[in-house]
Parts: C-alpha cells; sequence; structure tokens
C-alpha cells in the first residue's frame, strides 16, 4: 500500500471580475445600429482589476466611435461597450 501526502492549500478564489464598460456619457450624442446577424470580431477588453486582454466575440450593436461586444460562454456570458479602434472583424 502506498502513503500518499495530500497537502491541501488555502488559496481564496478569485471573485468573477467583469469588464468595463464605456459610460453613458461617453455614447451619448450617437445614434445605435443593431447588428442583425452578430459580426465576429475581436476587441480588447479591459477588466475592472485593469488586466487588458484580446478576446474574440461577436459586435452586436455600434455607434460611429464605439461597438457593443459580447463573449464568453453562458453563465461567463459579457457585452461591454469598446472604443470602436480596439475592435477589428476577426
Amino acid at each position: 500500500m502506498f502513503d500518499i501526502l495530500t497537502e491541501v492549500t488555502d488559496v481564496p478564489r478569485r471573485a468573477p471580475r467583469q469588464p468595463r464598460s464605456l459610460t453613458s456619457e461617453q455614447l451619448t450624442h450617437s445614434s445605435t445600429t443593431s447588428a442583425g446577424d452578430p459580426v465576429r470580431v475581436t476587441a480588447w477588453i479591459l477588466w475592472e482589476d485593469g488586466v487588458e486582454e484580446l478576446v474574440v466575440g461577436h459586435a452586436v450593436a455600434w455607434t460611429p466611435r464605439a461597438v457593443q461586444v459580447r463573449f464568453g460562454v453562458p453563465p461567463h456570458q459579457h457585452e461591454t461597450w469598446v472604443w470602436a479602434g480596439a475592435v477589428s472583424r476577426a
């Protein structure tokens, strides 16, 4: 029989983080176009902890200066508004 040494480390789990979105003030004075069919894109997302991440997602709406991006999979799916310069067609 083998003796197995199991070490348990009490490491707190990181709270689920959320992406930062442009504010309503940043989105004002622009008409919004909703996508009939979401467009596949890559987008730079800024998380609330300051980490930037390039994600693959779908543009679901846009203005002349910003894009609403949906990414992830349920139950971890997010929608956030980012500047148009942070988005490219995939």
